[in-house]
């Protein structure tokens, strides 16, 4: 397969060097030199009172979320303007909290995926369409919830320093007087010790403490609320659906939602197509601003093999989830199975690409290529019709025709492992 011979694989960036306790330290260094160039830029800024930077941060919050929910389509150059704004006054916050450098950057494998460092995972907020369907779901699905409910209870793990799919939408009802602090109640949960001081420090810097009912520092995986909740908000991913632990989080806390409770998103649907890496990934954006659904190029879709979806993700699905423990005590559940297609002369010469698309909450989406959790993933170990040049034990050939079954790995680095159907145990 000359094209998969040629792109580089994706890499393993994190090297273990603890194998005594299973968790793993990456390099830190760029990490650190950035959080250092983000302070010293911080200090350069014209000098604000305490009062003058709170009230920049809450006005740069209120008139994103004001832009994401009263215009359905906004300008792009528009957007990136006003979320660099408000990207920029968090910044503000974050370093008001007097995070320690360690706790800054400290990321690591936890036994059911990567856990970012609060400097890591601070640019979600910029994130521009990811946030414009997380917070117009979840403004939907609150004001649905309050047509027969007094107290609205959100669950949020995995909140990252911004918990910006939540917070932003807090302090918008806040300034415009819509929903009170007895209406909405919100359980903040991340593992991070840097993340927890920053989050704090938001918090108290929008005057929101009232709608917050905990901030809890624990693994989300392992956190045993004491009561039930109305909404569960949970984005813990990376493109195609790899390396993060939304679906052991989501496994786990799925119990503590309410009877008639609401995961968000809803439901997320994992694919799987062949493309022409060339055509999929860089011919099709050299005419475009920026990667979004409603950029998509015809030519570059109709030029796709689809084949179809290989996981599904929502309440229901969750629920009936069921593990297989391996010898080696590794953890997978079964995904979907797929055809692949005959008749595609030049499937040799294809990648399989995996993508998943979020529907957060009614018919708030977000689709392929709208966000960094979207973007489609190249998996380069995955070869069809063809060997490759210099096999590795990693690598796994199929052929036209073969009947594919997946599973999905619950570990450190979660993922999907492909397996012949014939070949199933």
């Amino acid at each position: 397969m000359n094209e998969m011979d040629t792109l580089s694989q994706h890499s393993t960036f994190i090297n273990q060097r603890d194998s005594s306790v299973g968790f793993a330290e990456p390099r830190v260094d760029p990490l650190l030199q950035y959080s250092i160039r983000e302070q010293l830029k911080a200090l350069t800024t014209e000098k604000l009172t305490d009062c003058q930077r709170r009230a920049n941060l809450c006005e740069s919050m209120t008139l994103a979320v004001t832009t994401l929910l009263q215009q359905e389509t906004a300008d792009h150059s528009v957007l990136t303007k006003i979320f660099q704004a408000m990207y920029e006054n968090v910044l503000q916050s974050m370093a008001k909290a007097e995070i320690s450098q360690q706790s800054l950057t400290h990321e690591y494998l936890s036994p059911t995926g990567y856990v970012m460092s609060p400097l890591h995972c601070r640019t979600t907020i910029k994130d521009i369409y990811r946030l414009h369907g997380f917070i117009r779901g979840l403004d939907r699905a609150i004001k649905d919830r309050l047509k027969s409910d007094a107290v609205v209870r959100i669950l949020y793990p995995a909140c990252g320093p911004f918990a910006p799919l939540v917070l932003p939408l807090i302090q918008y009802y806040q300034s415009n007087d819509l929903v009170t602090e007895q209406q909405v109640q919100i359980t903040l949960v991340d593992v991070q010790p840097g993340a927890i001081q920053a989050v704090k420090q938001l918090v108290s810097d929008l005057s929101i403490q009232g709608f917050i009912d905990d901030i809890v520092e624990a693994d989300a995986t392992l956190y045993h609320p004491e009561q039930t909740f109305d909404l569960l908000v949970l984005e813990a991913m990376q493109h195609g659906f790899t390396k993060e632990g939304q679906l052991s989080i989501a496994k786990h806390l799925i119990q503590f939602l309410s009877v008639d409770g609401v995961l968000i998103p809803q439901q997320i649907s994992v694919h799987g197509m062949m493309v022409r890496g060339e055509i999929e990934f860089n011919q099709q954006w050299q005419d475009s601003a920026f990667s979004h659904s409603i950029n998509l190029r015809k030519k570059a879709v109709k030029d796709r093999v689809e084949l179809g979806e290989i996981f599904q993700i929502n309440r229901s699905s969750l629920l009936a989830l069921e593990e297989v423990t391996l010898p080696s005590q590794v953890k997978m559940v079964k995904a979907n199975r797929i055809s692949l297609p005959v008749g595609i002369e030049d499937m040799k010469d294809r990648i399989l690409a995996v993508y998943a698309t979020l529907n957060v909450y009614s018919d708030e989406s977000i689709s392929e290529y709208d966000s960094g959790i979207t973007h489609p993933r190249p998996d380069m170990t995955f070869y069809v019709d063809t060997p490759p040049r210099s096999a590795q034990p990693e690598h796994f050939l199929a052929f036209s025709g073969d009947d594919i079954q997946f599973y999905y790995q619950l570990t450190g680095l979660p993922g999907f492992v492909a397996l012949k159907a014939d070949s199933e145990a």
